[in-house]
C-alpha cells in the first residue's frame, strides 16, 4: 500500500485465568466446545494513578473520597467497611469537615451535625446570633464574628457539657492585633490562627495557638512570611515557605516551637532541594510531622524527557526535625498535596507504582525515621476504551490516556476453548479522536482484515472530511472526498466506502491508487457493503443484490434474497455470506451465497460474522447470537450488555470478526471479553457471475459467465470455455485438457494461481492438474470477461497475468491471417466460430442454431487460413499452404489482397482488397442474410 506519513451470561469463562497469568500464549485449544466459550482480557490500567482526595485525619480514620469511590467516605485505621458521608463535597479551609478527632461535621437546617465516626452518634451545634462558622475541631466548632464592613471582631468556641451547648470567647489577643478568619492547622485540642500586628511600625503576619478548652489566646514567634502554611503534631507547631535562606525558592525553610511552650525559642530547618537530579528544580510543597521528623513533599519540574514520575509523583522524604543536609525517601512516589497531619503522624496517598497505590498512616518508626502502612488501598484506574474493533484474528482497541487522549493497541487473538491472545502492541495514534465517550454519534475504526484500519476524520483539512487507511506505526493514506457531514459506511483492505453528507454522493476510495483524494469513482448513496475487491449494493429490483467488481466497475454478480425492500444496510463476511437490513424494526436476513438460500434473522444493532448474526438489544441489555450456518436461524442469549455510550454502539462497546468468526465486547470495568461462538468456519462460496476471487472455488458443476463466454467446471474434470449460445450448451473454445478426473475442482488461491485438483487434492496436499503458473500474486483474481477472454488479473487489475487467448477477434479478417481452433468472431446476428473439432461454423447468436459450416468435423486442431493469393482454406493441423492437407476452400484464390468479412447482417463474404460492404467486390459469400435473424 503506498503510504504517507502523517503528524498531524456467558459460559465457559475464563476470567480467572486471565487475571492471574496476564496475557494467554497463542496456542491452539485442544478441547471442543458445544456452545460459545469466552476469556477475559483484564482492563489496562491508567499511568496515572487515582486521585485520593484526603479531607482530614483523625486519630482512629480519615475522610476522604478516591476516584474509585462515588462519595465521601470515612475509613478507619484499623479497617472495615467505609463509611459514606455523601453530604461532603469539597476540600475548604482546614477544619471545615473535622479535624484532630474522629469526628465529621456537616451543615443542617438547625446548625451543624457533628458525627462521631467510632460511635455512630450525632450531636447538632448551632452557632448563636452574628457568628459564622469557621471550622469543627475534635467536638467543637470554632465561629467568627465580624462588624458590618467585614472585619473580624472576635472567635468564639461552641460545644456541648451534660447536654447543654456552651460559648467560649477566644480571647487573649494583643492588644494591636488584628483579627483574620484565617485557620492554619488544628486539631481536637488547639487551632493555629493567622493574625496580623504591627511591629516596630512594619505589620506582619503572625500565628497564634488558641486552647479550644478555654479560649486562650497564645501568641507564637514568627513572623509568618506570604504564603507560608502550618502544621500541628501532639508535640510540635510548624510553619514553613518553599522559599529557603536566600530568599529563592530552593528548597525551602520549616520553624518549629514546641507546642507547649509556643511563644518559647523559634527552630528553623533548612530544607534542601529534593535529590532528584542536576535538571531539575524543586520547591517544598507540604509538610508533616511524625515523631521528631519531618515528612516533605516538593513540586519539581524539569528540562529534557517525560519521566514516570511526571505522571505519578515524585517521593515522599524525611529528615528530622534537629536539621539535616539529606534527605531520606520513605515512599517512592506521592500525591503532592496529600498529605494530612493527624496527632500521631500524617496520612499520605501513594506507592510504588499505579498498582501498588493507597493512602498510607506514617508514623514515627522504631529508629527515628516514620514507617507508612497501608489503611486504605486505591486499586489502579482502568483505561477507558474509545472503540474496539476486530479483523482477521486482530483485536484493535482505542484507549484513552491519562492526558485526555487516544492510543490505538493491537493484539492476535485466536479462537479456542476458551480463546486466547497474545502481547499487546501499540499501533500507534489514530489521526481523528473517536468522541465516543463524549458526542452522540462518534467514530470508532474499522479493522480492514489486513492488520490495518480505517477511520473517519471530519472535517480533516480544508476539503472536508477524510476517511484514513492507517498502518501500525502512525502511517496512513487519507482518501479526501471533497465532501463533509459524512459516514464512514465499510472498509476492507486498501477500500473504503464514505456518504457524503454534503454533497450526497457515495465514494469509493482506493488507499493504493494513485493521485491525492485516492477516489476511485462515485455513485448515488445506498446501501453497501465491501467483500474483497468487490462491492455489494442493492440490485436493480427489490429483493436483488449486486456485486460490483471494483477493479473494473462492472457487475460480476447478482442474486435474489427475497427481500421486500431496498436494503438500507447490508454487511458482508467470509466471501460466503450477505447481511441485508431494511432498517431498524426489519425484516433483516442473511443470504447463503453457496446454496442461494436466505435466513430470516433478528433486525436491530447487528454484526455479520462467518455463519451468524450479533445483535445488541440494548432494551434487555444483552447479546444475541443467531446462528445461521445451517441455513436455519437459532437466536439464543450470548452476554448481558447494557446499552452503549451512543446509539450505535458498533465497535465501541462490541464488535465482530468478519473474516475469522470471533466476537469482543466490553464490560464496565473496561475488560475486553473474547468469545468463540464455535460454529465451523465456511469455504468461500462457488464462484459465480463473472469473477472468481481469492479463496474461492468452482466446484464440479459450477462455472462463471459473461454475456458471450461460459467458464464451466466439468464434472469429467475438465474445465471448459464454452461461447455463449441463446440454448443449449455453446461451442468449446478452450479446455485444460483435464477430463478423466471425476470431481475435480478450480480454486483461485490467495497466492495468485489459478489451479485445477484432482478430487481430494488442494493446496498443501498436492493433486494439481492444471494452473495457470501465476502464483507469487496475491490479490489476484480471475475473471470471464465480456470479450470471450477468461483471465488471471493481479490485485492492481491492469495488465493480465494470464489469459485464455479465446477472446472475440476482428470481424475482418485480413489477408494472411490465421484462424486457430478456438477462434471467433461475431456480428450483430451471427457467430463465427473455428472449433477444436476442426470445422468452422457460423451459429445464430439467438437460438445456436448452425446456419453454415465448412463440414470439416472429425479433424482436430485444424486450422483456416485467409491466404495471401485470396483462398479461405481449412487445413488438417499438419496441413497448411504447400504443404496440403486442404479440407475445405473458397475457391478465390488468384485475387491477391482478398478478405473475409463476418458481416452483421448474418453474410460470410470474401471481398477482392478493393471491395467490401456497399462497394461491390464480393469472390464469395456463404449466403445466410436471410436466415441470420
Amino acid at each position: 500500500m503506498a503510504q504517507h506519513t502523517l503528524r498531524s451470561g456467558c459460559v465457559a469463562v475464563a476470567a480467572a485465568c486471565a487475571l492471574a497469568t496476564g496475557a494467554l500464549p497463542l496456542t491452539a485449544a485442544t478441547a471442543s466446545a458445544a456452545g460459545p466459550t469466552e476469556t477475559v482480557i483484564p482492563a489496562a490500567l491508567l499511568s496515572n494513578p487515582p486521585k485520593d482526595v484526603v479531607v482530614f485525619a483523625g486519630t482512629g480514620g480519615f475522610l476522604h473520597q478516591s476516584e474509585n469511590q462515588p462519595a465521601f467516605v470515612w475509613t478507619k485505621y484499623a479497617g472495615g467497611p467505609d463509611i459514606p458521608v455523601p453530604q461532603v463535597k469539597a476540600n475548604p479551609a482546614p477544619g471545615y469537615w473535622g479535624a484532630g478527632a474522629d469526628v465529621v461535621a456537616t451543615p443542617s437546617a438547625d446548625g451543624y451535625q457533628l458525627h462521631d465516626m467510632d460511635s455512630g452518634t450525632t450531636t447538632t451545634i448551632k452557632p448563636g446570633a452574628g457568628q459564622s462558622y469557621v471550622g469543627t475541631f475534635g467536638s467543637r466548632l470554632l465561629t467568627v464574628t465580624k462588624a458590618a464592613d467585614g472585619t473580624v471582631t472576635g472567635f468564639h468556641v461552641l460545644g456541648t457539657t451534660g447536654g447543654q451547648q456552651t460559648d467560649t470567647p477566644v480571647t487573649g489577643w494583643p492588644a494591636d492585633a488584628t483579627l483574620q478568619a484565617v485557620v492554619m492547622a488544628g486539631d481536637a485540642d488547639s487551632v493555629v490562627l493567622r493574625y496580623t500586628e504591627s511591629i516596630n511600625g512594619t505589620t506582619e503576619n503572625r500565628l497564634a495557638l488558641v486552647d479550644l478548652a478555654t479560649g486562650a489566646v497564645t501568641p507564637i514567634m514568627g513572623p509568618l512570611v506570604s504564603g507560608a502554611r502550618a502544621v500541628l503534631s501532639s508535640t510540635y507547631i510548624a510553619w514553613y515557605s518553599s522559599y529557603g535562606a536566600d530568599g529563592t525558592t530552593s528548597g525551602g525553610q520549616v520553624h518549629v516551637v514546641s507546642r507547649s511552650a509556643p511563644g518559647g525559642t523559634e527552630n528553623t530547618i533548612q530544607v534542601p532541594s529534593a535529590p532528584l537530579g542536576s535538571t531539575y528544580d524543586s520547591t517544598l510543597y507540604q509538610v508533616g510531622i511524625a515523631g521528631d521528623s519531618l515528612l516533605i513533599t516538593y513540586a519539581a519540574s524539569h528540562t529534557g524527557p517525560s519521566s514516570a514520575d511526571d505522571a505519578i509523583g515524585y517521593p515522599l522524604y524525611t529528615m528530622p526535625l534537629s536539621g539535616s543536609t539529606t534527605l531520606t525517601p520513605v515512599l517512592d512516589h506521592v500525591i503532592t498535596s496529600s498529605v494530612r497531619q493527624e496527632p500521631g503522624g500524617a496520612v499520605v496517598v501513594g506507592g510504588s507504582s499505579v498498582t501498588d497505590w493507597a493512602a498510607r498512616r506514617f508514623t514515627a518508626g522504631s529508629a527515628g525515621t516514620p514507617t507508612g502502612t497501608a489503611v486504605d488501598s486505591d486499586p489502579g484506574m482502568p483505561a477507558p476504551i474509545d472503540g474496539l474493533t476486530l479483523g482477521d484474528g486482530k483485536l484493535f482497541t482505542v484507549r484513552r490516556t491519562s492526558a485526555g487522549g487516544d492510543l490505538v493497541y493491537d493484539r492476535s487473538v485466536q479462537p479456542g476453548s476458551p480463546p486466547s491472545y497474545g502481547s499487546e502492541q501499540n499501533f500507534g495514534s489514530p489521526f481523528a479522536p473517536t468522541h465516543c465517550d463524549t458526542t452522540a454519534t462518534c467514530n470508532p475504526p474499522i479493522a480492514t482484515g489486513d492488520g490495518n484500519i480505517s477511520q473517519l476524520w471530519p472535517n480533516a483539512n480544508s476539503q472536508g472530511d477524510a476517511v484514513t487507511v492507517q498502518s501500525p506505526g502512525d502511517s496512513a493514506v487519507m482518501v479526501t472526498p471533497g465532501a463533509t457531514g459524512g459516514t464512514l459506511v465499510d472498509a476492507e483492505g486498501r477500500y473504503v466506502v464514505y456518504d457524503g453528507g454534503s454533497t450526497k454522493k457515495q465514494y469509493i476510495g482506493d488507499a493504493d491508487m494513485g493521485g491525492t483524494s485516492h477516489v476511485l469513482f462515485t455513485r448515488q448513496i445506498t446501501a453497501a457493503a465491501l467483500s474483497g475487491s468487490t462491492m455489494w449494493v442493492p440490485g436493480p429490483a427489490a429483493g436483488t443484490l449486486t456485486r460490483i467488481d471494483l477493479t473494473t466497475r462492472r457487475t460480476a454478480q447478482t442474486v435474489a434474497t427475497g427481500a421486500p425492500c431496498a436494503p438500507s444496510e447490508l454487511q458482508a463476511a467470509a466471501q460466503h455470506w450477505v447481511y441485508w437490513s431494511c432498517g431498524p424494526s426489519g425484516p433483516a436476513g442473511v443470504l447463503d451465497l453457496a446454496t442461494g438460500k436466505d435466513v430470516p434473522v433478528p433486525a436491530g444493532l447487528a454484526q455479520l460474522g462467518d455463519g451468524f448474526v450479533v445483535e445488541h438489544d440494548t432494551t434487555a441489555g444483552k447479546l444475541t447470537l443467531t446462528d445461521v450456518h445451517t441455513d436455519t436461524a437459532t437466536t439464543t442469549d450470548l452476554a448481558g450488555l447494557p446499552a452503549g455510550p451512543v446509539a450505535d454502539d458498533r465497535r465501541v462497546t462490541w464488535a465482530v470478526d468478519e473474516y475469522q468468526g470471533g466476537i469482543a465486547y466490553l464490560d464496565s470495568g473496561q475488560n475486553v471479553h473474547l468469545v468463540d461462538p464455535h460454529i465451523p468456519a465456511s469455504a468461500p462460496a462457488p464462484a459465480a457471475g463473472a469473477f472468481m476471487y481469492p479463496g474461492q472455488r468452482l466446484p464440479a458443476g459450477h462455472g462463471l459467465s459473461s454475456s458471450t463466454m461460459t467458464l464451466t467446471m466439468q464434472t469429467d474434470g475438465n474445465l471448459v470455455a464454452r461461447l455463449k449460445t441463446g440454448t443449449g450448451a455453446g461451442q468449446v473454445v478452450w479446455s485444460t485438457g483435464t477430463s478423466g478426473n471425476p470431481g475435480a475442482y478450480a480454486v483461485m488461491q490467495t497466492d495468485g494461481n489459478l489451479v485445477v485438483y484432482k478430487n481430494g487434492g488442494g493446496p498443501g496436499t498436492g493433486g494439481a492438474l492444471w494452473s495457470s503458473k501465476t502464483y507469487g500474486n496475491p490479490g489476484a483474481y480471475a475473471t470471464v470477461q465480456d470479450d470471450g477472454d477468461v483471465v488471471v488479473y493481479g490485485k492492481a487489475g491492469t495488465s493480465p497475468l494470464w489469459r485464455s487467448g479465446t477472446g472475440a477477434r476482428p470481424q475482418t479478417i485480413g489477408s494472411g491471417t490465421t484462424l486457430r481452433p478456438g477462434w471467433w468472431t461475431q456480428g450483430t446476428y451471427t457467430r463465427l466460430v473455428m472449433q477444436t473439432d476442426g470445422n468452422l461454423v457460423m451459429y445464430r447468436r439467438r437460438d445456436g442454431a448452425a446456419l453454415w459450416s465448412t463440414r470439416t468435423s472429425g479433424h482436430s486442431g485444424a486450422y483456416a487460413v485467409m491466404q495471401t493469393d485470396g483462398d479461405l482454406v481449412v487445413y488438417t493441423s499438419a496441413g497448411g499452404p504447400g504443404k496440403g492437407g486442404a479440407l475445405w476452400a473458397s475457391g478465390t484464390g488468384r485475387h491477391s489482397g482478398a478478405y473475409a468479412m463476418m458481416q452483421n447482417d448474418g453474410n460470410f463474404v470474401v471481398y477482392t482488397s478493393a471491395g467490401g460492404p456497399g462497394k461491390g467486390g464480393a469472390l464469395w459469400a456463404s449466403g445466410t442474410s436471410t436466415t441470420a435473424r
